[in-house]
C-alpha cells in the first residue's frame, strides 16, 4: 500500500513538472520539484529537464539529503539543499517546486517583487518576498531562503529568488503548481497594465 502511493507520488511530481514546462514556466534542464512523504523527500534529479521527466528521474533523499538508495546512478537536484530547510521551516507543507518563469524572474532582476495588481493575486498570493541575490546551489542561497521562509507569515506560500526565480512551497502538488501559474499570470497582468498608456 505504501509502495503504491509512493508511486502515485512520483507520478504526480512528474506530471505536473511537464506541465511546468509546457506552460513555460520552465526551460531546458532548468527547474525542480519535490514531494515528502514521512522522512523521505522525493526529489527531480539534477541535470534534467521537467519537460520529460519520468518516475525513475525522481530521488529519494532523507532530511539530511543523503541518497536512500545507494544503487542510484542519478543525483538529487544541486537545489536541494533549499528543499531540505523550507520543509525544515514549513512542517505545515509537503511539496515546493522552484522555477525560472519569464515575467516574475524579470521583475527581481530589478529588485522588485511581483506587484499583487488582481484582486486574485491579493486574496491567494497576498505577497511574494523577494530574497537577495546568491549563486544558484550555494549555500549561502538556501541560508537566505531559510530565514526568509521562518520570516514569513504561513498564509505565505511563495517567494522570489533576486535574478534567479521563484519558489512555491504548500501542501499537493497540484496545488503548488496553481499557486506556481497564479504568481506568473500576475506578474505578466502587471507588466503589460503598466505598459498601457505609456
Amino acid at each position: 500500500m505504501v509502495r503504491i502511493n509512493i508511486e502515485q507520488l512520483k507520478q504526480d511530481i512528474c506530471r505536473y513538472s511537464n506541465l511546468l514546462y509546457q506552460r513555460g514556466l520552465v526551460g531546458a534542464a532548468g527547474g525542480n520539484v519535490s514531494s515528502k512523504k514521512g522522512d523521505s523527500i522525493y526529489i527531480t534529479a539534477g541535470g534534467k529537464s521537467l519537460r520529460n521527466i519520468k518516475s525513475e528521474d525522481i530521488v529519494e533523499v532523507d532530511p539530511r539529503g543523503g541518497l536512500m538508495d545507494n544503487n542510484t546512478r542519478l543525483k538529487p537536484s544541486k537545489e536541494t539543499s533549499i528543499h531540505l530547510n523550507i520543509y525544515k521551516a514549513r512542517k505545515d507543507i509537503d511539496c515546493i517546486i522552484h522555477i525560472h518563469p519569464v515575467y516574475a524572474t524579470a521583475f527581481t532582476i530589478k529588485g522588485k517583487t511581483v506587484p499583487m495588481v488582481t484582486s486574485t493575486s491579493r486574496l491567494k498570493l497576498k505577497n511574494v518576498p523577494l530574497v537577495g541575490f546568491a549563486e544558484p546551489g550555494s549555500k549561502k542561497l538556501s541560508q537566505l531562503v531559510y530565514q526568509k521562509v521562518l520570516e514569513m507569515q504561513e498564509d505565505l506560500s511563495a517567494l522570489m529568488l533576486k535574478e534567479h526565480g521563484l519558489i512555491v512551497f504548500a501542501s499537493g502538488v497540484e496545488n503548488c503548481f496553481n499557486i506556481a501559474e497564479l504568481v506568473e499570470e500576475t506578474a505578466k497582468i502587471a507588466y503589460v497594465s503598466g505598459k498601457i498608456g505609456q
